[in-house]
Formats: structure tokens, sequence, C-alpha cells
């Protein structure tokens, strides 16, 4: 920020000193030439030619470009590395590098749906241009000048959750240090939906739909069963309408203003679901009020500086230790530390310890339980940790390894039945809710699933696969994957296809018998299955691998109603707090997936969390 201001006013310094000598020019001559105009070189440009190279953070890592300069303009940009998600970053890879040679700019739009994709692009492009222009980048911590060193409370994490934080602590009086390990605030809300869910909102009012907080935790335990912690549960539905008419008071744009049923999860018993276009519309709602505390001193933002530890103190969390993205490492000590670290669905490690032996991520790089760590660190114990949404239909293709890259469509197909390791079939393949398919993947033997059908559905149907936004690409990248014989399995006859897929070869005749015989009498009796009964008897065969993939991760560490994490003996320990996903979906709406929830907790419990560390901090 301060670098671009100083490239701006050093911009308009020229431009003055250039527009007074074109008007002494003037007293001389009519007309005043370009040198480029007549194909001429100007004896120095803007960029010293060549090709550079730049990094910028995308939301499964770095991504990292190739552009080459002349003189004075901008010739050629590749994206050379990354490992954002197919499909997704295809458009923002092929478009942004356009737009910047066609304008000549990095602040160009980026590509709706992968925002943080196209802003990684731009980021490492100006690293880039940077480097032809001879501009030191240095490090985010030494460009910012700290209006203090020694806060009263530290948040680690500028998502949704740490920002709301921030801002609610700032406005009590506190001096906030705000660390975000990447170059943009925002975290997982840059692409999530827009979603808020509250009782008895103004919204709600104006519409003549009656809702309590009762209602709604009601609502949680008939969705979420009892597994929900009821103390944590009940705050949040008591200050779920505040934080929806918090948001709507700044601004937000909710369209029809209509609370509405979850378009994706179980029906809440009243309508109280808040929509927004996308989940950025609540960041760009609250950016104004986290910009004005930083102008005015209240806030410290360090990006690109990432929290590698805490400081424990006699049992108190007293501060942390953060590393800026040239390797530097510093202490900033506080009264209190507020973790807003997101949740650990980028960590393999931690969902192989709790949850799925075999699994892909969907989550953004940053989702990597650093904050569970900490928290352990410090003494904390985790509840629901076994709760973890588990998306079924990843593809484990080797070329992208943990990352989920390739997704096989796992229902509406005729004739498609799938089966465990052990050839058993295991729930009705069409007419499942969601909560019982992603059970499927969550508790199959080693959370493996195949997708099993004959060359009848392979000819008939669209492709299986989703890898990009053609589906022309999806049977391509389906026979690549039978040629490399890793997850995708074709033969001539049931038991072959077995064999090399490793099922139980005799299982699964007998079980795909049996479901040509369910379709011979027009009745699945094993399952109930009504839709799409066809046989599978058109050879060859095909197997499909799949296992889960994640993206929220829904357990934590435990604490009260005031956000405080608490050790083993149920008492906090000082100084430490937490909000957004962190504090673990699980403990506040249950097993299910409860609608708008995710997003409405960032803003709950970021301002409780910010006003229990104030209170704590300055008292």
């Amino acid at each position: 920020m301060k670098r671009e201001k100083l490239l701006k006013r050093l911009i308009a310094l020229v431009l003055i000193i250039v527009m007074t000598l074109s008007f002494a020019g003037c007293q001389q001559s009519q007309e005043v030439q370009d040198p480029q105009e007549n194909g001429q070189e100007t004896e120095e440009g803007i960029y010293t030619p060549g090709t550079y190279t730049g990094v910028g953070k995308g939301i499964n890592g770095n991504v990292a470009v190739s552009v080459t300069v002349d003189a004075n303009n901008i010739v050629e940009i590749t994206v050379t590395e990354h490992n954002e998600t197919p499909g997704i970053s295809d458009a923002a890879i092929d478009e942004v590098p356009k737009k910047i040679i066609e304008t000549q700019s990095v602040d160009v739009d980026g590509v709706s749906g992968a925002t943080m994709t196209s802003d990684a692009i731009k980021e490492a492009v100006q690293s880039a241009l940077n480097q032809a222009m001879g501009i030191d980048e240095g490090t985010e911590t030494d460009e910012v000048e700290m209006a203090f060193t020694e806060p009263d409370v530290i948040v680690v994490g500028a998502g949704f959750a740490g920002v709301n934080a921030a801002i609610e602590a700032a406005d009590l009086g506190a001096k906030v240090m705000l660390f975000e390990q990447n170059s943009i605030i925002g975290g997982s809300i840059n692409y999530a939906g827009g979603t808020l869910s509250g009782a008895g909102t103004k919204m709600q009012k104006d519409a003549g739909v009656e809702d309590t907080p009762e209602l709604f935790y009601e609502d949680i335990k008939r969705l979420g069963g009892d597994i929900f912690i009821p103390e944590l549960t009940r705050k949040h539905v008591e200050k779920s309408a505040e934080a929806v008419d918090w948001i709507d008071s700044l601004g937000a744009d909710f369209g029809d203003r209509l609370p509405k049923q979850p378009a994706t999860y179980e029906s809440f018993g009243i309508p109280r679901e808040h929509r927004v276009e996308r989940g950025t519309v609540y960041l760009e709602t609250v950016r104004p009020l986290l910009e004005k505390h930083v102008e005015d001193g209240n806030v410290v933002l360090l990006l690109e500086t990432q929290v590698v530890d805490i400081i424990i103190e006699d049992g108190a969390v007293t501060g942390v230790v953060a590393k800026t993205k040239d390797g530097k490492e510093a202490e900033y000590k506080a009264k209190a530390t507020i973790l807003a670290t997101g949740g650990y669905g980028h960590n393999e490690e931690w969902i192989n310890r709790y949850n799925f032996k075999n699994v892909l991520t969907s989550a953004p790089a940053h989702a990597s339980g650093s904050g569970y760590e900490f928290a352990e660190k410090a003494g904390a114990v985790f509840s629901n940790m076994e709760y973890l949404p588990a998306y079924p239909g990843g593809v484990p293709v080797s070329d992208t390894g943990f990352i989920q890259s390739v997704t096989a469509k796992t229902s509406k197909y005729p004739g498609v039945i799938w089966v465990n390791l052990d050839g058993k079939r295991m729930i009705d393949e069409i007419d499942s809710t969601p909560g019982p398919i992603q059970n499927t993947w969550a508790t199959a033997p080693e959370n493996i699933v195949y997708i099993v059908f004959d060359e009848t559905v392979r000819q008939e149907n669209e492709p299986i696969l989703t890898v990009s936004s053609k589906l022309d690409e999806g049977w391509t990248r389906f026979e690549e994957e039978i040629e490399k014989g890793e997850v995708i399995f074709k033969a001539d006859t049931i038991e072959e296809l077995a064999e090399l897929a490793g099922i139980n070869p005799e299982a699964l005749k007998e079980t795909v018998e049996e479901y040509n015989s369910y379709v011979d009498l027009g009745e699945d009796k094993e399952f109930g299955r009504t839709s799409s009964l066809q046989k599978i008897e058109n050879g060859p065969y095909y197997a499909v691998k799949t296992v889960p993939y994640v993206l929220l991760t829904k357990g934590g560490p435990l604490m009260n109603d005031k956000a405080q994490i608490l050790n083993a003996d149920g008492e906090p320990i000082p100084g430490l707090y937490q909000c957004g996903e962190l504090i673990g979906g699980a403990n506040i709406g249950g097993a299910a997936s409860i609608g708008g929830l995710a997003n409405t907790i960032c803003v709950v419990w970021g301002k409780i969390a910010a006003q229990s560390a104030v209170e704590f901090s300055l008292k």
C-alpha cells in the first residue's frame, strides 16, 4: 500500500514536469511528437527489458508466472506453476494474463468464481514487474509503519472471523495487531457462499416471518442431533439476529431481502437463511471498517506474516512468534491472543489422525490446522473432531496428490452402483439425501468407494468426470486414466474388473447379478431404489475408484461461551481465545450441515472473542 502511494506521487510529479516542459516547448514549436509515434525508441523506458518471474499466493499454494517486457511494454505472461483446482481456475489462468497485457496494467478485473486465483496471478505479475522496474520489494512487515509495537490484543488470521474480531476489539478501544499469512485478507470467505442464518432478524420481521432463538435452537437439535455443546449453541442463536442485522446495517446487498430455506442443506422449520450474491460481499462490507482502524492507528495489519508459534509463560498465552515472507522471525507480546486461523482441511496428517485414511482436499492451502496445533500446545482439548463432511466422488489421480482436482459425478446416472472394497452396495445411489451419501464415503472400508457401470452408461450419458468447464474433456481424461490403470479400470467381465480394481471378485459378481435381478423386478429389495434402474450387462465394464474430499472441518478446541479456550480441567487458558472455523461447526450446529451457520459463526464469535479479549487485556 505504501509503495503504491509512493509510485503514484512519483508519477504525478513526472507528469507535472512533463507538462511544464511541454508548455515551454510550445514557445518554440507548435508540435512536439512522442518519439515512439515515429517508431523511435526512448532513451530510457519503464522497464529493463527481459524475462522476470514472480510468485503470488493462490487458493492451493503458490502461483508462479514468467513475465517478458521490453522497455515500455508487457509483452508476454505465462503461468508456469500452480496447484489451483482444474476447471475452477482455468478461466483465470487463461484470461487474467490476457487482460493485463491488453491494458498494460495489473489493475484488471478478476474472473468470477476464481477470485483468489485471479488475485494470485496479479500479485505474481506485479512482483515480476517490480523487478523489471528495479523496485526492491522488501517485506510487508518492513514496509508497514507500525502505529505501535505492543498491542493489547493479537488476532491470528485475517479471514472473515479475524477481521470481525479485529474491528470489534478496536471499536472497544484496544490496540490490535492482526496477522495474515497471505497477501490478501478474507481467507475462506473469498470463495464461500453468501449465506447467513439468524433468528428474529430485521429482514424476517419486515417479511412477516416470526422466529425466535429458541425455535432456531430446536431446529439445530432436530437437524444436528445432540452432539453440540448446549451452552455454545444457545449463545450462538441468541446472538445470530444481532450479527445478521449488523451486516445488514452496513449496507450488504441482500437482494429481495426475503429470508429463505437452505438451497442445499436440510430445511429449517422457519425461513431464516439470508443471502447475498457471494461471500466476498460480506468481506467488502466490513473492509472499510478495518481500513479506517488501520488508518487511525488502532489496528496494525501485517500481511504475508505467518504466526509460527505461540508464547506461553506460567500457563498463560502472552504472544506469538511471527515470520515474514523472507524468513525473519520476531516475537510480539500481548495480554490476549485470538486464534482465527480456520480449519485443518489442508492438513492430511490431521485428517488421517481424526477422520479418514484415504482423502483428498479442496480446502485452501492456508487451512493448515496451525490454530489446532497452537491450542494443543497451550493445553486445549478437542471436541467433535470425528465430524467432518465427506464430499463424495473425489478421484485420487496421481498428478495432483492430496489436492482434489478430478471428481466423479456420483448420482443421476441410470445403471450405476456404488460398491466398497468388499464388492457390496451400501445405499440407494439415486434418491438418497446428501447426509447419507456423505456418510457412505466416510464409513466405507479405507474410505474407498467404486462407481461401477457398463458401456451403455458410457455411451448414453455425459462424462462422469468433472475436470474442467468443458464436458468433452471429461471422457478424454477418463480414457487417459484407464491407460494409467490407477483409478479407473476397464474389463470385459465383472470378475476381471474386480481383479484390476482390487475389489472382491466373487462378491462383486454376486452384487451385480443381484442388482440386475432387482431391475427385472422393478424394485430394489435391498435399499428401496426406485429411480434409474438399468441393468449392468453390456460390456466392457468400468470401475472408478473414489475417496471423500473435504473442505470445511467441524471439530475444534473446547471453549466456553466467552470464546475462551479450555484446558483438560475445563478451565480457561489465560489469554487464549478463538473464533471462526477453528471453534468447530459441530460444537455449535451438531452433525448436520446447517445453512448459513459457518459465515454467521465468523460474525457472532468474532465479536464475542474480541469482547472477552479486550475485557481481559484492558482490565
